[in-house]
């Protein structure tokens, strides 16, 4: 009865020539073996199917029928063109080799309010806006109707957050849309078979965050972490990553201490290493072009305190 009503709700919305995704509320009466995630998971016996709200509904593969397979494809619309992107199955769904090898990767996560299935018009005139301010852009992708990410290409440094915070007003104001912004890591010497569960944890943070304020704004990777610390959120490969990028740097861990025990003062903490506040300096200056994070400001160096702090 339940997929029969599906059937005939979705052949209505077809035959009007638009495409409609469920809302968990529909997705849980119809299914209601199936489980409503914020980020799916991807596994052989499992399927995911995005919901209005940007949510997923995700549900085993052997508890549905062929017809509730087939039903369910029907209310995912412009899903299937979201799988087809190469850069959504690489870091999605870990699906095949990266499209293009680049130095540093760093991700701009955006929640928007209006779907990508219902006002195509009005959020690929925005994502125009954001492909402009972001010079180092080489891709974008929509995780969800309400989800996309922008991939930037930091091989040169260059910093975005003053940019995408100083237009972030006007863009709502333009467009009508109401914005949430994570400026995402820069991630550096990753291993290909990392990439994806990198990118599933930082995307997850986001999401957390934004379903927990739901606010307007641009949130840097270091507040979010710090935020994600005190949540009942896995870190773990962040930290690990973190960890890993700072160890390659020469002597960076003690200078990361030092600047913490003189509140990022570059003097005093060169002092304390017993180096030349010009050595000091060249470190900060060489891990910003590698990771994007500026040890003299303290929410980035709290993070990577933190970071350092664990593996002692």
């Amino acid at each position: 009865m339940q997929t029969e009503l599906l059937f005939s709700n979705k052949s209505k919305v077809r035959r009007e020539g638009s495409s409609r995704l469920l809302d968990s509320q529909e997705a849980l009466a119809f299914f209601p073996a199936a489980a409503i995630v914020d980020t799916p998971i991807h596994e052989t016996n499992q399927l995911a199917f995005p919901l209005s709200n940007g949510q997923w509904l995700q549900v085993e593969k052997k508890s549905l029928t062929e017809r509730e397979r087939y039903l369910l494809s029907l209310s995912t619309g412009d899903e299937a063109v979201y799988s087809r992107h190469p850069w959504y199955r690489f870091l999605v769904k870990g699906v095949g080799t990266m499209p293009r090898q680049i130095g540093p990767m760093q991700w701009v996560h955006v929640r928007h309010s209006l779907s990508a299935n219902e006002e195509k018009e009005v959020v690929e005139s925005w994502c125009d806006v954001m492909r402009s301010l972001l010079p180092n852009r080489i891709a974008d992708f929509q995780v969800t109707a309400y989800d996309t990410v922008f991939i930037l290409d930091q091989s040169t440094f260059i910093p975005i957050q003053e940019v995408l915070a100083d237009t972030l007003s006007a863009m709502e104001f333009d467009f009508g849309l109401k914005l949430t912004i994570l400026i995402g890591q820069m991630w550096s010497q990753v291993a290909d078979e990392d990439w994806t569960r990198i990118f599933q944890a930082e995307h997850q943070l986001f999401i957390a965050w934004q379903e927990r304020f739901q606010s307007s704004r641009v949130l840097t990777f270091g507040q979010a972490f710090l935020w994600g610390q005190g949540q009942e959120l896995s870190l773990s490969v962040l930290r690990h990553q973190l960890s890993h990028m700072i160890s390659q740097q020469d002597q960076l861990a003690d200078s990361i201490l030092a600047l913490w025990e003189e509140g990022a003062v570059v003097t005093k903490a060169a002092q304390r290493l017993y180096v030349h506040r010009n050595t000091l300096q060249y470190r900060l200056e060489k891990w910003l072009d590698v990771s994007g994070l500026q040890l003299r400001n303290l929410t980035d160096l709290a993070v990577c305190y933190q970071i350092v702090l664990e593996e002692r």
